[in-house]
């Protein structure tokens, strides 16, 4: 793994110690107050430019680049800024961080790619101002450990990811994508590429021009990310049986005239094996298949691995199987590993999308008829009937009324739960009244769309893939030694789907209607039927019922240490608890693998940047 940092000093009489380097290989650059810091556990010189004009370092996977760029990304990269100036970034394909200074201007240049693949940091103090493609890279920069952030822990438990541009950290920033951060003297940001949709002019074309379109786009997207590796072997396909994986391993199989090697996860429990749809796609594409059982004593294995790879907390538990998965690829040979990654909030694949809709058309009623007469009536109803039905119109009519996009948020832990039921006193005066849904609120509305559906995935383009998803995989697969790349997130691909009419997308309650069209002669015919499912963990339930897995979260969360972080009711685990037995187990299930992963994440990392000791066992060699 390359990391970078770069530091510039507003004194020039202001001297920082260049750290010892934690990995094999390590070059710095320096003109006057500026130093740019570049290490690695593979050689760094690909990744280093240096001219009269320019000095660049960058960490970057660039696809369908000419002039050798795979060769010397930081020359070509170099080659590009020269020429076309703080907007080459635009047009690069593949992904990307990059940190340059202009010797001409004084001024030093960062750029994250157009959906944040390879995240950046920043910080500023009174002496300097420092950039890094890790939180930790700027941490010893400072004369104390950073403070906690309140707010962003309120964002975590919201989102099971802390959303950019805030961090863990007060006065550390994460850059967001698709942007470059410009520093003289002080830093200003600019957008350089954003997700859009506008109204096609071809929006009036028939569907099966569309679908048509689509194969194309994808195809030729796939075809991209197959850039480098000639011998196919190399490749391999995340396959979770969805639309997505299935339909990228077909492709790969057509364009390398080989059988892609598939990579899948079940579970060593009948209850939650889904690998039916996957077994299918891969005998439709004769695949060289490979899968693998998470059992309890995976999570056990890797919960604090995984915590230790993360600059904060982080708490998708499907970093499980996908840690897994990588792992089974590496042992197989691969270095490449394609994942479906973003083809539900660029198509339209998630049932949210079908059933705000639905939601959404109570609002076109007239106001006086849902004030006087639905809701009179339902409210009545529903108190007075024991049938179902009753309730269930009750709950539709007061779900419609709250706006979007805080109705999809509205039955999570932190919105249904009184703060004072979670959190200590103490916390919440710190919070000073802050709200939760201020990043997703941001989001829908700044899309620049005219139909919700669009906001909505511009929303989740954002938080769920950029925040979540992307996050998930890039870490766990370069914990298991593998490098991920993501074809549906080309960002020439994602241009065209933004002009894709939205009911193309989402036709009723057919998601993904174009992309199903697009693919029908790819996908076997079960998998464009099938109901979607995620690739996620069954923690919830498995924690009530193996001793071991419920041993650990009580260790952890019942411990002195965590009592006593001051963040929670003293009381919490034993309230979740008992929800979670009575309750609903699925739901405080997932509330607890949160909270575990929370904790985890200060004993590995937090406690021992405040003790003095924040080198952390880089990544690369984690997984040994």
């Amino acid at each position: 793994m390359t990391e970078l940092c770069a530091i510039a000093c507003s004194d020039a009489g202001v001297v920082l110690r260049s750290p010892e380097s934690r990995l094999k290989f390590y070059r710095e650059c320096s003109h006057g107050n500026v130093s740019l810091r570049i290490q690695g556990d593979q050689p760094v010189d690909p990744f280093v430019f240096e001219s009269a004009d320019v000095s660049l370092i960058c960490r970057a996977d660039l696809l369908g680049s000419k002039n050798n760029a795979s060769v010397s990304p930081a020359a070509y990269i170099a080659s590009r800024y020269q020429r076309d100036g703080d907007d080459f970034a635009r047009s690069l394909r593949g992904t990307f961080a990059v940190i340059l200074y202009d010797h001409r201007s004084g001024a030093l240049k960062v750029w994250t790619d157009h959906f944040g693949v390879q995240g950046v940091v920043y910080a500023e103090s009174p002496q300097f101002f420092a950039a890094a493609t890790d939180i930790h890279g700027l941490l010893g920069l400072f004369a104390s450990p950073p403070a906690i952030d309140p707010a962003a822990i309120l964002e975590y438990f919201q989102y099971a990811c802390i959303p950019t541009p805030r961090t863990i950290y007060k006065g550390f920033s994460k850059l967001e994508p698709g942007r470059l951060l410009i520093w003289e003297r002080r830093p200003s940001i600019r957008t350089y590429w954003d997700m859009k949709y506008p109204v096609s002019r071809t929006s009036r074309r028939p569907g099966s021009a569309w679908a048509a379109a689509t194969f194309d786009e994808v195809r030729s997207a796939v075809s991209l990310n197959l850039t480098g590796l000639d011998d196919g072997s190399r490749a391999g396909c995340f396959l979770s049986g969805g639309a997505d994986s299935s339909s990228i391993a077909g492709l790969v199989g057509q364009l390398t005239g080989r059988p892609p090697q598939t990579f899948s996860i079940g579970f060593d429990d009948p209850r939650y094996n889904e690998l039916h749809y996957a077994r299918l796609a891969a005998k439709r594409f004769g695949a060289a298949s490979h899968e693998y059982f998470v059992t309890p004593r995976d999570i056990l294995d890797l919960a604090e691995r995984a915590a230790a790879v993360y600059e904060e907390p982080f708490g998708n538990a499907s970093v499980v199987p996908t840690y897994f998965c990588a792992r089974l690829a590496v042992q197989n040979g691969v270095t490449h590993l394609l994942a479906g990654d973003g083809g539900d909030e660029l198509f339209g694949g998630n049932t949210r999308y079908a059933v705000d809709r639905l939601f959404s058309n109570y609002a076109r009623i007239p106001s006086s008829i849902r004030r006087w007469l639905i809701e009179p009536i339902a409210s009545y109803a529903a108190r007075r009937e024991r049938l179902r039905l009753f309730h269930y119109a009750a709950s539709y009519v007061r779900r419609s009324n709250i706006p979007a996009p805080d109705r999809y948020f509205s039955y999570s832990l932190i919105s249904s739960t009184p703060m004072e039921d979670l959190f200590s006193g103490d916390f919440m005066r710190d919070l000073a009244g802050h709200d939760p849904l201020a990043p997703a609120r941001n989001h829908f509305f700044a899309a620049k769309a005219e139909e919700d559906l669009n906001r909505w995935l511009y929303l989740d383009l954002k938080i769920v893939i950029t925040d979540n998803d992307l996050r998930k995989v890039t870490r766990m697969c370069r914990l298991a030694g593998a490098a991920p790349r993501y074809p549906l997130l080309d960002p020439t691909l994602a241009e065209f789907t933004g002009a894709i009419p939205p009911d193309l997308k989402v036709r009723g309650r057919q998601l993904r209607y174009v992309f199903k069209k697009a693919m029908r002669d790819v996908l076997p015919r079960e998998i464009i039927k099938k109901k979607k499912h995620g690739f996620g963990l069954p923690y919830g339930v498995w924690v009530g019922e193996n001793k071991s897995l419920r041993d650990f979260t009580f260790d952890v969360l019942g411990s002195r240490r965590c009592r006593q972080r001051g963040y929670f009711r003293r009381d919490l685990l034993e309230s979740l608890w008992k929800k979670y037995e009575l309750v609903h187990r699925a739901y405080y299930g997932e509330a607890l693998w949160m909270f575990l992963m929370f904790e985890l994440w200060h004993v590995v990392k937090f406690d021992r940047i405040v003790a003095g000791s924040p080198e952390i066992v880089p990544i690369a060699s984690s997984s040994r």
